[in-house]
């Protein structure tokens, strides 16, 4: 747990990662590549999961992103759309 200051940090750091990931979003559409474009969904899972982690009184920052298994399905399809192949090794924590 972490105190009311501490809380306004990551608040603040995980809306500022959720602007960029839309300019990424806007920036990277006009470079046609599908593959390269489908970063955004591994950046929102991770922004999705920190979030999460913070409402828990998690710092994601200090202790790592936690990650459930609904996280790990979509981190595995977002993998196989930017890599064209299956990930290993991502196994969730709960």
């Amino acid at each position: 747990m972490f105190d009311a200051m501490r809380l306004k940090e990551l608040d603040g750091m995980v809306r500022r990662m959720g602007a960029i990931v839309s300019v990424f979003e806007v920036r990277s559409s006009t470079v046609g590549n599908q593959s390269f474009t489908a970063f955004r969904e591994l950046m929102d899972v991770y922004i999705d999961a920190c979030g999460r982690n913070m409402r828990e009184g998690e710092d994601f920052v200090e202790k790592g992103v936690q990650l459930n298994s609904n996280d790990i399905l979509k981190l595995n399809e977002a993998f196989r759309k930017v890599f064209g192949a299956e990930p290993m090794g991502l196994t969730p924590k709960d």
